[in-house]
């Protein structure tokens, strides 16, 4: 036998301010049997100055993009009135006040489950975009973001995991279908989560540090030294790309996300978290060359996709303001000890690292005596095995912890779920979210490796 069970919206309150949603956009259909903590519906969510506040500042300043999803707590088969929403703009801008009671849709559950009604679990999305000009407005979290976040309702997140990755780490924990879905519905805890993206800079260690460390006065150096570059181009026009490749790569110099505190709106109220305290980092983003700054010195670090996407006036100024240097896995091992030291001293975060795969499983080298030495040069699956032993004896003398992709894979079959040794299966993206999330428990205090 069953019942149904009311849905309502709960409490979501901004302090003073007032907070509006659009109608409910839903994620499945009517009837839909649903498990408990299941996204199954979202809406866009407006804080606005209550009519004595005019001159008051918003809360999430700079983040143009708040969306609220909704979850039923128990497990059963979704029952949604349709009809309900206008449609158009008006679907997708504030247009109701929030109402704790509201009742958004019913549940059918089994008898068993006590109670007529009960608020649904609230999970907050927000997205700062690279430019205002930037704006999607279909979809969760659509659209061209320098930063992007969620953290369940409750009585707002006591932790916050930052992600500077490439393509492997961004998959653990912003996912690759809805973002941040993956990672919530699997997550039962009250966790902040905030993934900054390699637009269009790869976050190696020199470049974080150097990001960390970085004055207001370097800062203004760095803009002068690029807008005079592509003011002052005698030998390539400047194009609309490199305007906008300029804007997306000051936007990430000069902020360090590392440092960032965050404000979250709750049940309760309006609540300030951070920075993060723990880091989450990737060892395919260390490449053994990197380019520095002639005069400024700074490093920096682009894939080469990224650098195609920019116009010839900022290939010109890569190719004449910046030098090669060279790495050796010692030098990767300093600036990570640097690194790690540094977090430590201004955040007291911890670190932790994926690691590599070390073979793809099609290697079928017979003898390595036609290959010179170092064979690390010419040979991916050594150079592999070379960088995550570095990156074990690192985590024994420092607080990093390796998240150990290279067991993980080798356990369900690297050739199939990363063969080209940075691209995860979704397969193996769930289990190295597990892993990254026993890691991060707050009753976890181990070092090392943990798969």
């Amino acid at each position: 036998m069953t019942h149904e069970i009311a849905l309502k919206l709960g409490s979501l309150k901004a302090g003073d301010f007032l907070v509006r949603r659009s109608a409910i956009h839903w994620l499945c259909e009517d009837g839909h049997s649903c498990a408990s903590g299941e996204v199954v519906g979202f809406c866009t969510v407006t804080l606005e100055p209550s009519p004595n506040q005019r001159n008051a500042g918003l809360p999430m300043a700079g983040e143009q993009d708040f969306q609220v999803a909704i979850a039923p707590r128990t497990a059963g088969r979704l029952r949604i009135e349709t009809g309900k929403s206008p449609g158009g703009y008006l679907g997708i801008h504030g247009l109701h006040l929030w109402n704790p009671d509201h009742v958004v849709a019913r549940l059918e559950v089994s008898d068993d489950i006590q109670g007529r009604e009960q608020n649904v679990r609230l999970l907050m999305l927000a997205g700062r975009r690279m430019s205002g000009l930037a704006d999607v407005d279909a979809g969760i979290l659509p659209g061209w973001h320098n930063r992007s976040r969620a953290w369940w309702g409750e009585e707002g997140p006591d932790r916050t995991l930052l992600c500077l990755g490439i393509c492997d780490a961004a998959g653990i924990v912003r996912g690759n279908q809805t973002p941040f879905i993956e990672a919530f519905q699997s997550t039962p805890e009250a966790a902040h989560l905030v993934y900054v993206p390699d637009h269009p800079v790869v976050p190696c260690a020199p470049v974080l540090l150097d990001q960390l460390l970085r004055t207001p006065n370097q800062n203004r150096a760095i803009a002068a030294d690029l807008a005079a570059a592509l003011g002052n181009n005698d030998r390539n026009a400047t194009t609309s790309d490199d305007w906008l490749f300029a804007g997306a790569l000051l936007s990430w110099l000069e902020r360090s996300p590392i440092r960032d505190t965050y404000e979250v709106v709750t049940p309760a109220g309006l609540r300030r978290v951070g920075p993060a305290d723990a880091v989450l980092l990737s060892l395919s983003s260390e490449t053994n060359t990197i380019l520095r700054h002639k005069r400024l010195g700074y490093s920096l670090q682009m894939l080469r996709h990224r650098q195609a996407s920019a116009g010839p006036a900022i290939r010109s100024w890569l190719g004449s303001a910046f030098e090669p240097v060279k790495r050796s896995i010692d030098d990767i091992r300093r600036d990570y000890r640097r690194l790690i030291e540094a977090i430590g001293e201004q955040t007291g975060a911890k670190v932790f690292i994926l690691n590599r795969m070390s073979t793809s499983g099609y290697e079928d080298i017979v003898s390595y005596a036609p290959f010179d030495a170092p064979m690390s040069d010419t040979l991916e699956n050594i150079a592999a095995k070379e960088m995550n032993l570095m990156l074990h004896d690192l985590a024994q003398e420092s607080e990093a912890m390796i998240i150990d992709v290279d067991a993980v894979a080798a356990e369900i079959g690297g050739a199939e779920h990363l063969p080209d040794g940075i691209h995860h299966s979704a397969t193996l993206q769930a289990l190295l979210r597990s892993a990254m999330f026993t890691a991060w428990a707050p009753q976890s205090r181990k070092s090392g490796s943990v798969r």
